[in-house]
């Protein structure tokens, strides 16, 4: 059964940025509780953010920033939408701010709502540390679990 663009526009968004299919994985366990329409950022025709209740910005840390992409979609995002962000990383939480500071900027200059953010482990497959093992095997079931979570908590606010 096709959905109606009015029962979509009812429906939360998830666009996400993932080159290594970290991102991919925890956006799609975070689409599960919210019934989210989830769409990667090279997918993404205008038309989809119309109407959203909630737009999810996900996106992997590719040399300390997000993806470009998710960065750039904060311009275009309707003024109406609320958005929480969520990424993944190689390295620590303590960068988290520091990875989605330039994202939150452009959204506050729009006047979105920022209602919550997330980051996780992503295992870092860049090749000058591949070799490290830098969060080898995350996200795990764990993150994942974490993940679900996190969308369960933004379903309630809803």
């Amino acid at each position: 059964m096709a959905t109606s663009s009015k029962d979509r526009r009812q429906t939360p968004l998830i666009v996400f940025g993932s080159r290594t299919d970290n991102t991919r994985r925890v956006a799609a366990a975070m689409a599960k509780p919210l019934a989210a329409e989830l769409v990667a950022i090279d997918q993404l025709k205008d038309h989809q953010l119309r109407g959203r209740p909630v737009i999810g910005l996900g996106s992997g840390v590719y040399w300390l920033r997000l993806e470009r992409g998710i960065v750039d979609l904060a311009g275009r995002i309707p003024p109406h939408c609320r958005a929480f962000i969520f990424s993944t990383s190689g390295w620590g939480l303590s960068w988290d701010a520091f990875y989605r500071s330039e994202l939150e900027k452009r959204l506050k200059q729009r006047g979105i709502e920022v209602i919550d953010r997330w980051h996780g482990p992503g295992q870092d497959r860049n090749p000058f540390f591949k070799w490290m093992g830098i969060s080898r095997g995350r996200p795990n079931d764990n993150d994942i679990r974490r993940a679900r979570e996190f969308a369960q908590g933004i379903k309630r606010r809803l």
